[in-house]
């Protein structure tokens, strides 16, 4: 982080530094930032420090931003304050300070400890609240989850508001002898100092009671409410007490333990979504591709990802409709062609009728030729035979008539012989 305070009692935003080798910055790391209640910027780099492009990028994009207004907008001077590291002293750094109006102070050589106000009233505090948030948070989850850069900023933020308080950031500038001017303030402590250590058996430790019952005790504890009703003995009223704060503190540590495990499992849950840069489309902004990121630009980046997550959506709704038309449109053709099938099968059993019709028929034809030719023969042998037979009578011939008479009725025949 790259904090800077002003001895007025205000601060300048914090600047936080994520290690990133890829140089850019996830969503998912920034989860629990929200642009409309937090006034923090966000950077990365391969190594998770400060470096010449960054120093100089948090000048321009914060330190002077954040500061011009206190100088009538430029208009008069600032005095900044550094270390002697190197992403501030160097001549690109040195020479915006010089054309903008700002001072640059720096501190001698492992001196910080007692010049720097940071160092002196604000890092402290800083660090003991985060250490205290983490443990908690740690404590919340039993250990179930590893801390990572998702969870980072939810805790940093709380232990960063509880640290730069204007009476920590006035103290530490008193402390340091700037404001008001005071070097005695640290001359006077640099003496050497014995540490006096407390006595080898003065810090006790206190011993658990057995004066308290288990929580599966339960009819032994009931005859005991019994009986320190009943009783004015000091002995049974202390061990039920002992009793009730035993049970209630178990009690205490089973919801704790519960509540830890919903938020592990939220944790857990959180870190299974993939992370997505946010910042590719704005890198080219900063110079020499390092910048710190603003709120609003996080939100804008934010603005810029919900649009291409919805330009994405649409274009999978498109796709999908499409697949849906495409589906349609084949179990229609799929339709149409069974409809055909079925309409060519139709016609070719029609044509098999028909064409079995005319077989019977050309079969039925030949059937009456051949029966018209048998009675063609059988009234020539009539006709031989009646000639060949001798006259017993001197009657006239009669003459013998053969009709045919055939009835049509479907695919029927009816022959009729008479004389």
């Amino acid at each position: 982080m790259i904090g800077c305070i002003c001895a007025d009692g205000t601060y300048v935003p914090p600047s936080i530094i994520y290690q990133a080798s890829s140089g850019n910055l996830q969503d998912t790391w920034l989860d629990d930032f929200n642009s409309e209640e937090h006034t923090c910027h966000f950077a990365s780099s391969a190594s998770g420090w400060t470096n010449e492009d960054l120093g100089y990028s948090w000048l321009v994009n914060v330190f002077d931003r954040y500061t011009k207004r206190k100088a009538r907008n430029g208009r008069d001077w600032r005095c900044l304050y550094v270390d002697g590291h190197g992403s501030h002293l160097n001549m690109r750094f040195l020479n915006y300070c010089a054309d903008h109006r700002i001072f640059v102070v720096i501190y001698p050589p492992h001196s910080t400890h007692r010049l720097q106000p940071l160092d002196v009233g604000c890092f402290g505090p800083l660090a003991s609240y985060y250490s205290t948030n983490l443990a908690q948070w740690l404590q919340d989850t039993q250990g179930l989850c590893s801390m990572s850069k998702r969870e980072f900023f939810s805790i940093f933020w709380p232990s960063f508001l509880r640290a730069m308080t204007e009476k920590n950031i006035q103290g530490a500038f008193k402390k340091t002898g700037l404001v008001p001017f005071n070097p005695d303030v640290v001359l006077g402590i640099i003496t050497l100092k014995t540490v006096d250590l407390p006595p080898s058996g003065s810090l006790s430790r206190p011993g658990s009671s057995r004066s308290a019952l288990s929580d599966e005790d339960w009819r032994k504890l009931r005859e005991l409410v019994k009986e320190a009703v009943s009783s004015k003995d000091n002995s049974t009223i202390k061990k039920l007490e002992n009793t009730v704060i035993s049970l209630h503190t178990q009690l205490a540590i089973v919801k704790a333990e519960n509540n830890g495990l919903r938020k592990a499992v939220t944790t857990e849950k959180r870190r299974r979504k993939r992370g997505k840069g946010l910042f590719e489309d704005m890198r080219e902004e900063g110079d020499g591709h390092a910048l710190f990121f603003s709120p609003s630009k996080i939100q804008v980046a934010r603005d810029k990802q919900a649009a291409k997550e919805r330009q994405l959506h649409d274009e999978a709704v498109i796709k999908e409709r499409e697949k849906i038309a495409k589906r349609l449109k084949k179990e229609e053709e799929a339709r149409l062609i069974q409809q055909r099938k079925g309409a060519r099968e139709i016609a070719r059993l029609v044509k098999e009728q028909e064409r079995e019709k005319k077989q019977r028929e050309k079969e039925q034809v030949k059937a009456d030729k051949a029966a018209e030719k048998q009675l063609q023969e059988e009234a020539k042998q009539a006709r031989i035979a009646s000639r060949k037979t001798p006259q017993k009578s001197k009657r006239k011939k009669s003459l013998v008539v053969v009709l045919k008479v055939r009835f049509n009725e479907g695919d029927t025949v009816w022959d009729e012989i008479s004389e």
